[in-house]
């Protein structure tokens, strides 16, 4: 008998690779008049104890800082780059030249910009583009002291100045494409001029943390409208104690972390892969899956399910072109894997082994 090779098409048997988990964290910051500059040195104090403890509670973090502010109106937001992604604490400094209006909604579509690299002249730093890590999620730190809406010249704003009313999802619309489309996870710390503030701001952060306070609720928050608790740090000062420190901390470095559920179901409202983003799911039961996980042809997000006994694609599921998906039966907690690309035969040494039959046909008469 000859040897017999045997290749093995079950995804079970697949060569593995893991892939590593951390965050990419935009700590993007209040440079608007409003901050005055022992107040922004406060802040500044403050918000470099987080970025130190984000990159020691994981060595896969990225950190980068964007400063924020306007020189007339929304249209005229602009935003400072300190850093590309980058693993050190850098050293930053107040920049004026972005102006002393604060409109953080128009400000976040400039870091959209930056992330998608598309060129935007109110981008005025040297750095322009903010190319993320391959496999890391992605988290937006905003520390801000800014107003729910107070128009005019150096007005303050952190819904969308152009459409503000209460309540609407056009006043949250680019914070909602963050969540939906990028997979963010928004941590926001502020010291509010007035209750409407806190509660837009909340709006603004993503669920989780120790907020369980008022929360603007809109018909269209990934989060579920009006809901707490909220990653949120309501504060009198720009100082920031030793306990918030860990708790902002936490918020930030949880992101990565991945726990075992009895049942997971992911929907598109909730769960979507962002471009270049990477989630791992486990659950010791089941997965119900009708996300998407999105891509445009390269850097696209990556989805690695594994469950104890079923995962379920659901209508609507869809791991777009240039992403990556896979799923397979696993208990938890366990690392996650993905199959390489190409896949070696499984050579069958073993020896060949004479059968017996009796009667043998061949010298027996069978009756």
């Amino acid at each position: 008998m000859k040897n017999v090779y045997l290749i093995y098409l079950s995804l079970l048997l697949f060569a593995f690779k893991g892939y590593s988990q951390g965050s990419d964290v935009i700590f993007w910051l209040d440079n608007s008049g409003s901050v005055s500059n022992s107040e922004y040195a406060e802040m500044s104090t403050s918000v470099k104890a987080v970025m130190q403890k984000v990159i020691e509670c994981n060595p896969n973090n990225r950190i980068s800082i964007v400063q924020y502010g306007s020189t007339r109106l929304g249209a005229a937001s602009k935003i400072w780059i300190e850093t590309p992604f980058t693993n050190i604490v850098p050293v930053f400094t107040r920049r004026n030249a972005v102006g002393d209006g604060d409109f953080a909604h128009e400000a976040l579509g400039l870091i959209g910009n930056a992330l998608d690299g598309i060129s935007n002249s109110n981008i005025i730093s040297p750095i322009t583009t903010l190319n993320r890590t391959p496999g890391n999620s992605l988290v937006i730190y905003l520390f801000t002291d800014a107003a729910r809406n107070i128009s005019g010249i150096g007005g303050s704003f952190i819904v969308n100045s152009s459409s503000s009313g209460f309540g609407t999802d056009a006043a949250f619309q680019n914070y909602t494409a963050f969540k939906t489309v990028r997979g963010a996870k928004f941590v926001v710390t502020i010291i509010p001029p007035d209750a409407s503030a806190t509660a837009a701001a909340a709006a603004v952060a993503s669920a989780g943390g120790t907020y369980t306070g008022s929360v603007e609720p809109y018909p269209a928050d990934p989060n579920g409208a009006g809901t707490t608790p909220r990653s949120l740090l309501n504060k009198t000062n720009f100082i920031m104690t030793p306990a918030e420190i860990n708790t902002t901390t936490e918020q930030i470095c949880s992101v990565a972390e991945v726990r075992c559920a009895t049942n997971l179901i992911l929907t598109p409202q909730f769960n979507n892969v962002g471009m270049g983003a990477q989630h791992n799911r486990q659950a010791s039961n089941s997965i119900r899956a009708s996300n998407r996980i999105l891509g445009n042809g390269s850097d696209g997000g990556i989805g690695i399910y594994h469950a104890g006994n079923t995962i379920v694609l659901r209508s609507g599921f869809h791991s777009m072109r240039g992403s990556r998906f896979r799923a397979y039966i696993q208990n938890c907690p366990s690392d996650f894997v993905g199959r390489e690309a190409s896949l070696e035969p499984v050579k069958d040494n073993g020896k060949e082994e004479k059968i017996s039959l009796f009667p043998n046909p061949s010298s027996t008469s069978v009756t």
